[in-house]
């Protein structure tokens, strides 16, 4: 039996796809850790407002999170948004996944999950040689079949305890509100959503937010931080820019992949050297990398929230504005399930195998 999980592995690694199921248990974080910490988090990028929100932050020794798209209000390839998220990366802000499409999770077959959450890994691999730690699902929307896969690709899910309302219609007074009570509560932390794409949010909602909590004598730092673990999975070198960084032919704005768009469902290649194409062994996150721990790249199993299947981040461009958005995301699971399926080994699984071999 050993031989034949030693045999059925090493074709897994040869095909690029695993023959056995890896699983994972499944970490959702709606909330901080870390006393005094609060953790301002930004979705929907990278768009024209990154680099001016990320200045204001830098300004104040304070540091923010950005989960961004692919392909969403703008595509993460085009010349200034690459210019971009390196400006703010290396600022020391988190870089995290929002999934490549913005599309809602909950809805999307287990390939469409892994599509969307690959094509956005490849671009941080390319762009940043970085694996993020972290997935917001769009929407705050997700279930037991997102949460499986999440996992095993290394991913915990990251949702909010406050949301600002910016994307969805709420005036900068009203957003500026949630701020005030937050404050008023005096909370031991606070993990809160706004949306990078609002230029309100960047003109006006950062400026005072950064102001109004650094006054109350909270930390602004990164959600990676305020939980006390690191923010990467592997952190290599970025790649050189070619012809295959585009968003043409990949998933719209809010759509999955499917009819003449194959879904991909693969680990991203991580460079050794600079311009390097081809597969390295990635490096573990250094102490205090853009946020985080010496730790290893694995997330604790404490201080874990329960899935949210509501709430959540602004629409894709192509969607409408509908539906209710709950500031504390934190219901139990809908009961959406996925069946057991073959997954990608990521770094870190063979372990598990090595352990199944060894109970057989």
């Amino acid at each position: 039996m050993q031989l034949l999980l030693s045999t059925l592995l090493a074709a897994s690694v040869v095909s690029g796809r695993s023959v056995l199921e890896y699983r994972a248990t499944p970490q959702v974080y709606s909330s901080c850790i870390n006393d005094n910490d609060i953790a301002l988090t930004f979705d929907d990028g990278p768009y024209i407002y990154l680099r001016n929100i990320s200045d204001q932050f830098t300004a104040a020794n304070a540091k923010a999170t950005f989960f961004m798209n692919g392909n969403n209000w703008d595509c993460i390839y085009n010349p200034d948004r690459i210019s971009d998220v390196k400006y703010a990366y290396a600022a020391g802000h988190m870089i995290g996944s929002h999934t490549w499409s913005h599309g809602d999770l909950s809805t999307f077959s287990s390939d469409q999950i892994e599509d969307g959450m690959y094509r956005v890994e490849e671009a941080f691999s390319r762009i940043l040689g970085i694996k993020p730690a972290f997935m917001r699902p769009p929407y705050g929307d997700t279930n037991s079949n997102v949460q499986t896969i999440a996992a095993g690709r290394g991913q915990s899910l990251a949702l909010w305890d406050q949301d600002t309302g910016d994307a969805d219609g709420n005036t900068v007074a009203q957003s500026e509100a949630v701020y005030n009570a937050v404050a008023k509560a005096k909370p031991k932390n606070a993990l809160i959503l706004q949306h990078e794409t609002e230029e309100t949010t960047a003109t006006t909602l950062v400026p005072y937010a950064i102001k109004l909590f650094q006054g109350e004598g909270y930390n602004l730092v990164t959600l990676a931080e305020c939980l006390g673990v690191d923010p990467y999975q592997a952190i290599g070198v970025p790649q050189a820019q070619s012809d295959a960084w585009t968003c043409d032919g990949t998933p719209a704005p809010g759509k999955g992949c499917g009819g003449s768009i194959t879904c991909e469902t693969g680990t991203p290649l991580f460079s050794s050297a600079a311009g390097s194409s081809t597969s390295g062994a990635p490096t573990a996150p250094s102490s205090g990398a853009n946020g985080g721990t010496s730790s290893t790249a694995s997330l604790p199993n404490a201080a874990v929230s329960p899935a949210a299947t509501s709430g959540g981040s602004t629409p894709a461009p192509s969607d409408s504005n509908t539906g209710s958005h709950t500031s504390s995301p934190s219901a139990t699971p809908s009961g959406k399930t996925g069946g057991a399926r073959a997954l990608t080994v990521p770094a870190g699984a063979l372990a598990g195998v090595i352990g199944l071999m060894m109970l057989l």
